[in-house]
């Protein structure tokens, strides 16, 4: 339910662990919660059901409404309502994590797209009472096609979360701007992003930088974030992946959007990347090329800056991986060394995968400038690094 891609402290000084982080969620806030909770639903008993961590310091817990004593039970903001059968309640320690962003990026998405509606809310206490989606996440839905060998569905599946990503790039990005105080996916963002690469995965292989590959590596990473600059803008989710989309219980043909806390404006590639090189589903190039291709065709409906060819756009999207997987990589490291989460290692050969399969496809397609910055960066990748990730790996 929250992003480990860019899961951090509100703080983000003094890292926090997932032990020391359960200092934090003690029997008295439970109390709170539960006063909240009854708050919320002051007609209604209830019952709470506590949900499994994920990568953040967020607890979530399922709410079922079990009984009415007024049949003109009111909904938390006071309008005749009939509630639904069960709701999410977030808690968020705000010394951990504000859920002020969630709020706000929630009421910017949700004119356009099936985001959680927020029932009741104390930002002050980091709690949130949300719509329930259920629990069949977009990854469900795609391994029983794949189960069934069901390829029409499973392309389907993704033709249905493209569209949707095309209707929440229509948001007007000024407006997300101006009035929900979304950020730009500047270039301090996109290199400080990839920087934990060095700072964490490198380390992690015994890999340093020397005086030479420090020059490719300042080069390479300086000359991506230039092109990625130049990708048409939209807000872009951050995590738009098959664990955040949900098919909602009970509006079946709606899909339900998740974990979109940190968006920003940036290239109107980055969840096109996020979702068809998920770091926890595994597709053939083929298919994986027929999604791109899908979306070009899709967004030149949509934005007037789609690239001219397919070509030049499936260069944009594997230049944006490229940030994307570095990124990846580096917070599966700090998960695992950091904050105790090693399941995260088992997908860490995906995303290198992706990562080396981006390199080699714009050292060979790429334009006469791209191949320039591409080829030392997977020279030394390739004869350096991977050596040693393979060891690590194996």
């Amino acid at each position: 339910m929250t992003n480990p891609q860019n899961s951090s402290s509100a703080n983000n000084t003094a890292p926090i662990t997932a032990n020391s982080a359960a200092a934090y969620h003690t029997e008295q806030r439970y109390e709170q919660l539960t006063q909240f909770i009854e708050a919320a639903f002051p007609h209604h008993a209830v019952r709470i059901e506590s949900l499994p961590g994920d990568a953040s310091f967020r607890r979530y817990h399922r709410v079922y409404l079990e009984g009415k004593a007024d049949e003109q039970s009111a909904n938390p903001q006071g309008k005749e309502h009939e509630l639904d059968p069960s709701y999410i309640v977030m808690d968020a320690p705000p010394q951990l994590e504000s859920i002020e962003s969630f709020v706000r990026i929630d009421n910017l998405m949700a004119p356009k797209i099936n985001v959680p509606t927020l029932l009741a809310q104390d930002v002050e206490q980091g709690f949130l009472v949300l719509q329930d989606f259920g629990s069949i996440e977009f990854a469900h839905l795609i391994a029983e096609a794949k189960v069934k060998q069901d390829s029409g569905r499973v392309d389907e599946l993704y033709r249905w979360a493209i569209d949707c990503l095309l209707q929440l790039q229509t948001l007007d990005i000024e407006q997300a701007k101006k009035d929900f105080d979304v950020p730009d996916y500047d270039a301090a963002t996109l290199q400080r992003e990839m920087e934990l690469f060095t700072e964490w995965f490198l380390p992690y292989l015994g890999e340093e930088l020397n005086s030479e590959t420090q020059l490719i590596w300042q080069d390479f990473t300086q000359a991506l974030i230039e092109q990625i600059l130049q990708h048409p803008a939209v807000v872009v989710h951050r995590d738009y992946h098959s664990r955040n989309l949900m098919q909602d219980q009970y509006h079946s043909s709606e899909l339900g959007v998740i974990d979109f806390q940190d968006a920003l404006i940036g290239s109107y590639t980055y969840d096109l990347v996020s979702l068809v090189r998920d770091a926890y589903v595994d597709w053939s190039e083929s298919q994986v090329d027929s999604w791109i291709e899908y979306y070009w065709q899709q967004s030149k409906k949509v934005h007037e800056a789609t690239a001219d060819t397919l070509i030049e756009f499936t260069s944009q999207v594997n230049l944006m991986g490229i940030q994307r997987h570095l990124k990846v990589l580096g917070i599966f490291i700090r998960l695992a060394e950091r904050d105790g989460k090693n399941r995260y290692l088992a997908d860490i050969p995906k995303v290198w995968r992706d990562l080396m399969i981006e390199m080699k496809w714009l050292n060979q397609h790429g334009d006469a400038q791209t191949q320039a910055f591409i080829q030392p960066a997977l020279q030394w990748l390739q004869q350096q690094v991977e050596p040693k990730f393979k060891q690590k790996f194996a």
